[in-house]
């Protein structure tokens, strides 16, 4: 005769499941995976002078992108020198993930430490999906002179609910660049024509062996904003990519933005501004009634001469002796540019108004036409010629 189950187990087992439906109506709800973050066109600058949140504002938006990548998504970085650690990590964890984090680094000794961690945990192997590549000599595409891999962009196939994004930035991650420099980062969203033209160059820049050439040069528009891509070949102002935006120039004329007059106005913020024929021309536009406000580093004696004695060209030393030094790169127009009254214009990137930055480094310069920016960029022009000594 077959045994009866138990009444006192099929009990126990009745309590336990009853238990088990009553935890489940009663617990709080699985948490859903976080919504993608926004991730927008627009500019960041940090403040060397600000609380340790400002100062790190440039950094902070950057590894924010990288944390939001996801899984397989493509992380291309080309930098100079990279001394923070803790990007350095953030890069490792993303890379842990699945993310394909690839780096292309300046040969400089100033980022042995963070080069030596990265490669630990990325290796070389440019067959692999994470990897850093520290240039043969120096630069990777340029080889006149003494050439740099002077390159401060960041690119990413998806971050947050953003595809196809582009950093430009003027900053290196390193401890001088947030807190003794001022610097500035733009951010493009969704423009694949741009995206496409930086990860062109970026693979050039990651080619086996290095390129080595004295004539890189190429440009691509892709709707409002256009890529330049350095070094460029040549001698003397008609190959002078800067000097050519300012040939694009009209001085008076506009209606609704420049002074109160019409005037268009050119501001710079320049590390470094040695290449004359810029300065020469920045004279010759101001003797067309534009207005030229300039925030500089260093310039060389003839530039100085160029600009000085104008009653509408200002220019603002900005120095360690002001407490902190400018090291971004860019120029703003307010005006008339390209025969468009009435627009505004910024010109952004890692190039310094050198010589060496023209025609030796690897360097991108962006383009960008937007009201919104380039009043980003203005504000931000407005505070550091503000903390000049005797402004």
């Amino acid at each position: 005769m077959p045994r009866r189950p138990s009444l006192r187990r099929a009990l126990a087992v009745a309590a336990t499941l009853t238990a088990v439906l009553a935890a489940s109506t009663n617990a709080a709800p699985a948490a859903e995976e976080p919504a993608a973050a926004a991730i927008t066109t627009g500019a960041v600058f940090n403040d060397p002078q600000g609380t340790a949140t400002e100062q790190q504002a440039i950094v902070s938006h950057i590894r924010s992108l990288v944390r939001q990548a996801p899984a397989e998504a493509r992380v291309r970085i080309a930098l100079y020198v990279v001394t923070d650690m803790d990007f350095v990590n953030e890069l490792i964890a993303a890379s842990a993930r699945g993310v394909h984090v690839r780096i292309v680094l300046d040969s400089t000794d100033q980022n042995d430490a963070a080069y030596a961690r990265l490669v630990s945990a990325l290796g070389s192997d440019r067959g692999a999906n994470s990897w850093v590549k520290r240039c043969a000599n120096r630069a990777c595409v340029g080889n006149a002179g003494t050439p740099r891999m002077h390159n401060k962009f960041f690119l990413f196939s998806r971050t947050g609910d953003g595809d196809d994004v582009v950093v430009q930035s003027s900053a290196n991650l390193t401890a001088h660049n947030t807190q003794d420099y001022w610097n500035n980062a733009v951010t493009v969203v969704g423009n694949t024509g741009l995206y496409t033209a930086y990860v062109d160059y970026f693979a050039d820049l990651a080619a086996s062996p290095d390129r080595e050439t004295d004539d890189y040069y190429r440009m691509t528009t892709s709707g409002d904003v256009k890529s330049y891509f350095f070094p460029r070949a040549g001698t003397g102002d008609s190959t002078d990519t800067v000097v050519e935006i300012l040939d694009n120039v009209t001085c008076e004329g506009n209606t609704t933005v420049g002074t109160p007059t019409g005037r268009t106005v050119i501001r710079i913020g320049a590390w470094d501004l040695t290449r004359e024929g810029i300065a020469r021309k920045l004279r010759e536009l101001a003797d067309e009634n534009c207005w030229i406000d300039v925030v500089y580093r260093h310039m060389s004696s003839g530039s100085t001469a160029s600009l000085s004695g104008h009653d509408r060209i200002k220019l603002y030393e900005l120095n360690q002796a002001d407490g902190d030094l400018i090291h971004s790169k860019y120029l703003l127009v307010e005006g008339t540019y390209a025969s468009q009254k009435d627009t505004k214009w910024v010109f952004t990137g890692s190039p310094n108004y050198d010589e060496s930055s023209l025609r030796e480094n690897d360097e991108a310069l962006l383009r960008i036409k937007s009201a919104g920016i380039h009043d980003q960029y203005k504000n931000n022009f407005v505070s550091m010629r503000t903390v000049v000594r005797g402004y």
